[in-house]
């Protein structure tokens, strides 16, 4: 008898350890899902092509806290990320036609469609609770990597029919390609990403999410063309929520 109670009190020991154990676990790493939008654009390096406004685009997917310390956590992301954003010309693009010849066109514009896997990786930097709320701050990188690239060409008298959604990392001698400009994307961004934002309270672990970030990237999107220098960026606002 004595025995038995013995193994009902280790049982019952072992299992409030177990629990234990498992919340603060839960309470260490906690996973989440987010949406954002954001405003993009490219930003030209070199002087032949200039930047035309700006373009709107999106992200969803899933984010994840380790909580190392208690105010301060390493976060990663898996992301499907649409980024968009138009140049022009400013010098002449040549294109040889094998029925008409050599022509030139001026101002052409490019409105670039492009769809990244993203994975960031981020130190965050967390305020104590304040009430509901919590708020924090983000430095890290996003590596990305290119799945789709499209462009919308626009000019006068282009040499070409088609001239919307064209798949610029089509084969090299597509037809849609002008003599002096490769249009091709290059298939690795490597932004640095800064942000800022806030948590509010639910019950438990589950808490609402919402922030800004500036996604700045490092590397020539256009790295197949040396004569042509652009990069990229994006301002994006994030809602989600953890769980």
């Amino acid at each position: 008898m004595k025995m038995k109670r013995i193994t009902s009190i280790g049982f019952i020991v072992m299992l409030l350890s177990v629990f234990t154990l498992s919340n603060a676990q839960e309470q260490r790493f906690r996973l989440g899902m987010k949406f954002s939008g954001n405003l993009s654009w490219i930003s030209p390096v070199t002087s032949n092509i200039k930047r035309v406004g700006t373009s709107v685009g999106y992200s969803y997917g899933l984010m994840g806290d380790y909580n190392f310390q208690k105010y301060y956590a390493l976060s990663s992301e898996l992301l499907f990320t649409n980024i968009a954003g138009t140049i022009q010309h400013t010098d002449l693009l040549n294109y040889t036609d094998s029925v008409k010849g050599k022509s030139s066109f001026r101002d052409v514009k490019y409105e670039y469609k492009t769809q990244y896997v993203q994975l960031p990786v981020s130190i965050k930097f967390k305020t104590k609770e304040f009430g509901y709320w919590s708020y924090w701050v983000q430095f890290g990188m996003a590596p990305s990597f290119l799945t789709v690239a499209k462009a919308n060409i626009i000019g006068q008298s282009l040499p070409f029919d088609e001239t919307e959604g064209i798949r610029v990392n089509k084969k090299q001698n597509d037809k849609y390609q002008f003599d002096d400009f490769n249009d091709k994307v290059f298939l690795l961004r490597l932004p640095m990403i800064i942000g800022g934002g806030f948590e509010y309270s639910l019950a438990g672990n589950t808490s609402l999410y919402a922030g800004i970030r500036l996604d700045q990237n490092f590397a020539d999107m256009f790295a197949a063309d040396k004569s042509v220098i652009g990069k990229n960026n994006f301002v994006s606002l994030n809602l989600g929520v953890f769980f």
